[in-house]
């Protein structure tokens, strides 16, 4: 497997400090309330490539070469891009609650960021700006019920500025009892591209770019249910206007990628069933994910079957002194063409020329609990040697050999 990048480094530091307060109107609680309600989200990150040398001197049967990875380069060596996003978030309403008809709540909206660079790039006469920038106000609605066995929250929220925004969510939730429940979902979302795709900044040639896409339009709905025999989920969702990265060479060498719009309509279908089955101190815990997506071309790569299951003993000892579970989990997923991570966006890209998967994932755990303290042993892929070393989270990026994990957690009381 060829290294590309020795000494290239790319960290995300963030900061965010979020506030939510309600405050009642009348004195005391009663039948009907009144509340004022704020909340503020303030976030700052800031993103930085740095890549000492740019040249990549790679060793094969047929000689040695010289090779760029990200293409031809503004500089000779000493890449250091930097990008900031800030964005502040404020939601004012009103609502008004009655213990018989749920609770009635109507607010406001203000939403306003900076994605910026320090810098203004002029490429093939086209200007490669050094920001984004923008203010966003919101109304919207929200009802919420519970009673008995019933639990929904229906909001709707539209942007009254120039953006065609939109959020509508819809959740249902009954309640037969501690061992059975259903719970319903819909959710129609038109969203802004991520800021990315609408503008970035290199010191490679071929990873700046500037553009201006449609709104994402996504249709979700879910169904899940939990019932004392199996725990069960299916997912419909429908992407128009769908944003990727996509790869613009097909060299082995030299990675280019560049933001695209999917201009056709993707589906996605996932189901999903589960059952935890115990028998005196043994259990079995089993997930399975069956997945498929219909598209004209391969756009949204998921894989189609995943697996998870565990075996495992748990019980008291020295007249309950002592919790111990021990036993054994096993994951899987099929082969798939799964999406490549590019540093230099510090994002994933779709290729369709590599498959991973098709391998299993073995763990051995103990957990126990001695009076306050806690006690865990956990050896992580303990099968990789087993397996051939062709075992990857993404297909240039290996997943982690074998690893033991051990941990105490001691409480002390007075």
């Amino acid at each position: 497997m060829q290294v590309y990048l020795n000494d290239a480094e790319s960290p995300l530091k963030g900061n965010r400090y979020f506030y939510d307060h309600y405050f009642r109107i009348n004195k005391n609680d009663a039948q009907n309330n009144l509340y004022l309600h704020h909340q503020l989200n303030y976030e700052h990150k800031f993103f930085n490539y740095k890549q000492s040398t740019i040249a990549t001197t790679i060793i094969s049967d047929e000689g040695n070469r010289v090779v760029n990875r990200f293409g031809d380069s503004y500089v000779l060596s000493n890449i250091n891009d930097e990008n900031r996003y800030n964005r502040l978030y404020n939601k004012i309403g009103a609502l008004y609650e009655n213990k018989l008809l749920g609770e009635f709540q109507f607010f406001l909206e203000d939403f306003r960021f900076n994605y910026f660079y320090n810098r203004v790039i002029v490429q093939n006469d086209q200007l490669i700006p050094s920001n984004l920038s923008d203010e966003i106000q919101s109304v919207g609605g929200q009802y919420t019920y519970q009673k008995n066995k019933w639990n929904g929250k229906f909001s709707y929220s539209t942007s009254i500025t120039d953006q065609s925004l939109s959020n509508l969510d819809a959740k249902l939730l009954f309640k037969y009892n501690d061992k059975n429940s259903f719970d319903f979902r819909f959710q129609n979302l038109n969203r802004l591209p991520n800021h990315t795709f609408s503008l970035f900044q290199s010191s490679y040639v071929n990873y700046n770019w500037v553009n201006t896409f449609k709104n994402e339009k996504i249709n979700n709905i879910e169904v899940k249910a939990k019932t004392q025999w199996l725990d069960s989920a299916i997912q419909l969702t429908t992407l128009n206007d769908f944003l990727y990265f996509g790869q613009v060479t097909s060299s082995e060498d030299q990675l280019l990628v560049s933001p695209k719009q999917y201009d056709n309509t993707i589906n996605y279908l996932s189901i999903k069933a589960g059952k935890d089955i115990k028998f005196w101190k043994l259990g079995f815990d089993n997930t399975v994910l069956y997945q498929k997506v219909d598209q004209e071309d391969d756009i949204l790569n998921v894989p189609e079957l995943t697996l998870r299951s565990t075996l495992y003993f748990s019980g008291h000892f020295f007249k309950k002194a002592l919790f111990l579970q021990t036993g054994v989990t096993v994951n899987y997923f099929s082969k798939y063409f799964a999406n490549d991570y590019n540093p230099v966006i510090a994002d994933f890209y779709v290729q369709n020329t590599q498959e991973i998967g098709d391998f299993p994932m073995i763990d051995f755990f103990v957990n126990a609990k001695i009076k306050t303290a806690r006690i865990y042993l956990k050896a992580e892929h303990f099968n990789a040697a087993m397996t051939g070393f062709n075992y990857y989270s993404a297909p240039n990026n290996p997943y982690r050999d074998f690893i033991v994990r051990f941990g105490l957690e001691w409480n002390f009381f007075l």
